[in-house]
């Protein structure tokens, strides 16, 4: 292959390792079969990440779905049907041809949460809507749409009325207001969120990111889509099937979690305030 310099890359060993380039293992796409184990019939297949195994099998596929990873990282990623940038976000292809995914990753997901219920005492007290402080939730600097990974967090509005029900439930606000932030950032029409991950089982995370969103969460039946993901990858490879866009046939939906009215109002006013601790340098 010739390289900038005008030179034949096959005619050249790199200098440190001595490998020729027709050496050099091909690229193949997820899910391609690129040999068999010695001594086996096993199928050695080109792999992927977690986080796109997951979306593969979350069936937010319909322009204006929003997928959302809840992991120890938070991903969010918006399907728009044509390309579109926004500063701060990424831009990435989807899985089905044609469309794209506008969003990125935050670090306001299950390592922020979990600081944050280890941090306080457990409180079952009953929770008003409007007696709920706010976090901004930078314990570790942040990724998209910042990339500053100095900046701290906040626990903002805080009094001797909130218990650690009320710091908890301002935790999972706060990345419920990551998720609207990244929404609006993009410029795209929402219409619902699919969450899928081991968060997804936290029914009070669930809640509060439909309300920090007024849209509806539909909670995959599938915690662990990276590792169902995965095993539609190796289908593909074993040649039992033909596409990644295909593994959409296997998203279901355990639960939909509608937006409490009775919190929506007062979540708008803290997400407003989100925003101001944000703009803080």
């Amino acid at each position: 292959y010739p390289l900038f310099d005008g030179t034949d890359w096959s005619e050249e060993r790199c200098a440190e390792c001595g490998v020729t380039a027709d050496r050099m293992p091909r690229v193949e796409h997820t899910g391609a079969a690129v040999g068999e184990l010695r001594d086996s019939a096993t199928v050695l297949a080109a792999g992927s990440v977690d986080a796109l195994c997951e979306q593969l099998v979350a069936g937010a596929v319909r322009d204006g779905d929003v997928v959302v990873l809840c992991g120890t990282t938070l991903i969010v990623w918006i399907t728009v049907p044509e390309y579109r940038e926004a500063q701060g976000l990424w831009t990435l292809p989807h899985p089905t041809a044609g469309k794209f995914q506008i969003g990125g990753p935050s670090n306001a997901g299950g390592l922020f949460l979990s600081w944050v219920n280890n941090l306080v005492a457990e409180d079952d007290s009953l929770i008003k809507p409007d007696a709920v402080p706010v976090w901004s939730p930078y314990v570790r600097g942040e990724r998209t749409p910042y990339y500053d990974p100095d900046r701290r967090a906040v626990l903002d509005r805080l009094d001797l009325t909130h218990g650690g029900a009320s710091v908890r439930r301002a935790g999972y606000e706060a990345s419920g207001f990551v998720v609207r932030q990244l929404i609006e950032l993009s410029g795209a029409p929402a219409n619902r969120i699919v969450a899928t991950g081991g968060g997804t089982r936290v029914q009070q995370w669930m809640q509060a990111l439909a309300d920090a969103t007024g849209l509806p969460v539909e909670v995959s039946a599938a915690p662990e889509g990276a590792a169902l993901g995965a095993a539609f990858l190796a289908r593909i490879a074993a040649g039992l099937e033909t596409s990644p866009a295909d593994a959409v046939r296997w998203a279901s939906t355990e639960r939909v979690v509608a937006p409490d009215p009775e919190w929506t109002g007062p979540t708008q006013d803290r997400y407003a305030r989100f925003l101001e601790l944000g703009r803080r340098t």
